[in-house]
C-alpha cells in the first residue's frame, strides 16, 4: 500500500497550501533582538545614550517583546572615582532577586531572558535613592 500512503501525504500537504494553512518552516519564531541598558552616573538608561542623565530619567522604562535577552553593563565612570562607591547591582522587586553586575569582557555585566509578559521593577541597593532604578515591561508578540 505504498501507493496510497503517498497519494494521502501529497494530498494533505495540497490541502494545507491550498488553505494557506502554516507549516512548520512559517510558525518558527524568532527571538526578539536583544536589549542593552547601562548603569551610569548613578542611574540606568539605554546603552545608545551618551550617558544616563537626572533630566531624562522617566525610571528608565524599557518595553520589549516576550524571549527578548536584556543585557545591563556597567559604565559608570563617576562611581569608579568616589572611593566609598560599591559598584552596582540589579535587583528586581519581585521575581528575579538581587544580582550583583559582574565583571565580563572588560565591563560589570549581567544579562537575563524574559520569558513571561509582565512589568519588572528593578533598582541598585546602593543608589537606588540617587534615582538608579528601572522597569522593563513585557509584552506578547
Amino acid at each position: 500500500m505504498p501507493g496510497i500512503r503517498h497519494v494521502l501525504t501529497f494530498t494533505v500537504a495540497a490541502t494545507v497550501i491550498a488553505l494557506g494553512l502554516p507549516t512548520s518552516a512559517a510558525t518558527k519564531h524568532h527571538a526578539p533582538p536583544p536589549v542593552t541598558l547601562q548603569a551610569d552616573d548613578f542611574r540606568f538608561c539605554a546603552a545608545s545614550a551618551s550617558a544616563c542623565l537626572p533630566e531624562r530619567d522617566d525610571n528608565n522604562v524599557t518595553t520589549v517583546p516576550v524571549g527578548t535577552r536584556v543585557t545591563w553593563v556597567y559604565t559608570d565612570r563617576a562611581c569608579d572615582v568616589v572611593a566609598p562607591c560599591p559598584g552596582h547591582n540589579v535587583v528586581f522587586a519581585k521575581g528575579f532577586g538581587s544580582k550583583r553586575l559582574v565583571k565580563t569582557e572588560g565591563a560589570l555585566i549581567y544579562r537575563t531572558t524574559f520569558t513571561r509578559a509582565g512589568r519588572y521593577s528593578y533598582f541598585c541597593t546602593f543608589h537606588q535613592s540617587f534615582g538608579m532604578t528601572g522597569t522593563i515591561v513585557v509584552t506578547r508578540h
